[in-house]
């Protein structure tokens, strides 16, 4: 018998799959792979955030973008995929359903200013993109890219 998370993980992945192309958010594909899970590091553990809805986060960074995201001691390589996962605030271990993920994917240097060579994407929990460079996201990072916590318009603050 599949478990809840099963089900749940072979739907997102059929969505992944089958999903439509164009510039509109409906019809995007999300920004990071389906099978994220098998690669992709966390940066950040489990924690609340107040820019994301109250909910509780995780942020994990594709594999080649670890040390750049942890040690920030160098720029982002395009490509890069900085990736939040989005839980219940109740849900104080991360371990429950997701609610949603937020994709930041780093773009050619000066190619994007306006979104600070980043493009962002808000994902529902069934994998359908539900926004391409919201510009609340652009906003709220924006804020925090000059600041030393920001570093290239990642909002870290440790």
């Amino acid at each position: 018998m599949l478990s809840n998370r099963s089900v749940r993980a072979s739907a997102i992945l059929t969505v992944f799959c089958v999903g439509g192309c164009g510039d509109d958010a409906a019809q995007s594909q999300p920004l990071f792979p389906a099978n994220y899970a098998a690669s992709y590091v966390e940066v950040r553990d489990c924690r609340a955030s107040t820019d994301h809805d109250l909910s509780r986060i995780r942020v994990l960074a594709d594999p080649a973008s670890r040390d750049a995201y942890e040690d920030r001691d160098q720029g982002f390589a395009k490509g890069t995929v900085l990736l939040k996962v989005e839980y219940d605030y109740a849900d104080a271990t991360c371990s429950g359903d997701i609610l949603r993920w937020t994709v930041m994917v780093r773009e050619t240097e000066g190619s994007s200013p306006d979104t600070l060579d980043w493009r962002w994407q808000k994902v529902d929990a069934q994998g359908q993109v539900v926004s391409d460079n919201e510009p609340r996201c652009v906003g709220c990072h924006t804020s925090c890219g000059m600041a030393p916590e920001g570093y290239l318009g990642t909002c870290t603050t440790e």
